[in-house]
Formats: structure tokens, sequence, C-alpha cells
């Protein structure tokens, strides 16, 4: 059965950094990388694979990069090419911010507390999932880093329990390399998860279990590229031998009605 298939989860760099940005991440994970980190790549790994649509993501490392940042990603946009933009704690004009994010055509935040060195409940970025929740933006964070606890899936547990209604995509199933803390805390609650750079390192039957108790209408398919391309990434997701149903949900409609919808 053919799908169609919406990734949520992707990263570039500008060309005259992407292959150090590449080369910096697959160290940090120790990963093999499988694409370029340049749209362009981006663009040709998803539509040799039949994508209809990808969403775009980059962080803020520094609060001074906020805006820059933002606007990066924006000039990317069309109908096939969505975006996330970025925040940082140390940012001092949330609300303008945000406002200005929605404004752009981005659909939504990306944070990746590991690499911008915050808890995801610092209390700094209260004021942020406050306004994020207000405007009905979807927040995706980066989760489950062993080398620090900045993205822990206890930290996202009270964020969910102190900002009833805010809409979540925990990515990595909630847990990259912890997803004994995931299932525990996580599956079940309210919030979407992504399955992202989860095919390397987590079991097919424990993916499986997690995106069943969890709901597959609360599950979005994401690559992860440059980690990985999609031909791969789709192949890959395919072989957990989920229903037709829930892939149909998870490579598609969840996304679809999520992020396009209606916008």
């Amino acid at each position: 059965m053919e799908y169609k298939v919406i990734d949520v989860h992707t990263h570039i760099w500008p060309q005259a950094i992407a292959s150090h940005a590449v080369e910096h991440v697959g160290t940090y994970y120790s990963y093999d990388m499988h694409g370029k980190g340049t749209i362009e790549d981006l663009a040709k790994s998803a539509s040799e694979a039949g994508v209809e649509r990808f969403v775009i993501h980059s962080s803020a490392l520094k609060a001074s990069q906020v805006e820059t940042v933002n606007d990066a990603t924006a000039s990317h946009l069309s109908g096939t090419i969505a975006g996330f933009g970025t925040l940082h704690p140390e940012y001092t004009e949330f609300e303008k911010e945000i406002k200005r994010i929605k404004a752009l055509g981005l659909r939504g935040i990306k944070l990746h507390p590991d690499f911008q060195f915050f808890c995801i409940d610092d209390r700094r970025m209260y004021d942020a999932y406050e306004i994020i929740r207000s405007e009905k933006l979807p927040i995706l964070f980066h989760m489950g880093d062993v080398k620090y606890d900045y993205s822990s899936a206890p930290r996202l547990l009270k964020v969910l329990q102190d900002f009833p209604g805010i809409i979540v995509i925990g990515a990595h199933l909630g847990g990259h390399l912890k997803w004994n803390e995931a299932e525990e805390l996580l599956v079940g609650k309210d919030l979407y998860m992504d399955c992202s750079s989860t095919d390397r390192k987590l079991a097919p039957e424990i993916a499986r279990r997690i995106i069943r108790n969890h709901g597959a209408d609360r599950i979005l398919f994401g690559t992860d590229y440059p980690i990985e391309r999609h031909k791969e990434g789709i192949e890959k997701f395919l072989a957990l031998g989920l229903t037709d149903e829930e892939n149909e949900k998870i490579l598609y409609n969840n996304a679809y009605n999520l992020l396009f919808a209606n916008k």
C-alpha cells in the first residue's frame, strides 16, 4: 500500500556551515549521518521518497540568534516546506516574537534544551509557554538525552501539569535513549510524540508498544534528517509492522490535522 507522508522533524543549516553542523551532530550522538544538511539536499531526499510535505527546525543557540534564525526558516516556506520557529531562555521579548513567528507563517516552536542549555521546566520559559498556549501553537521539545537532565520526561511532565491544554510534541517517542522514563511518565498523557531517531537504538517491539499504548492518533512521523534520509526512514518505520490504519494516521493524517488543516 502506498502512503502519503508528512515529515514533521527535519533540520537544515546555511550552506556555509552545513557540513560542519552535520559533523557536529553526528559526533555528539555517535551517529552516522546520511544527509548534507542543506535545504537542497533535504528537498531532494523528500522528493525521492514521495514525501508530500516536511517541517524544518533550527535552534537559536544564543538569544541574539532568535530573530535571525526565525527569518531564515521562514525564507524557505513553500507549499511543500513548513517550519517551526525558535526561542531561547535568555531572549527578552517572548510575546512580540511569538506573534511574529505566527505572522511569518511558521507553524509552531521547536526547543532543544540540551543544545540550548536549559531545563524544559526552567521558570524563565514559563511566560513563553503561557503565550504559546494562548496562541495555540504546537511546541516540539527534543527529548531524553543522557548527557544532561535538561530534556528528561519528568521535566516535560511538570510543564504538562502546569500548562494544561498546551499543544506539545515530545520528539523521539518522548525520550531519545530514555524510553523507560517516557513509557512510565508520558505515554497516555496529553501530548503528541514523533518517532524520529528511534529506529537505531529502540527495539521494534518497544517502539510498537509505546505507539499503541500512547495511541496511534497521537504519533507523528519524523526522520530527523540529516540523521536519516526519507526513503530509508519510511522503510524502517513500515518495518514496525503496524496496521494500515495506524500507518496512515502516523505518516500523514495526524500531522496534516495538527499543522495544516484550516491554516
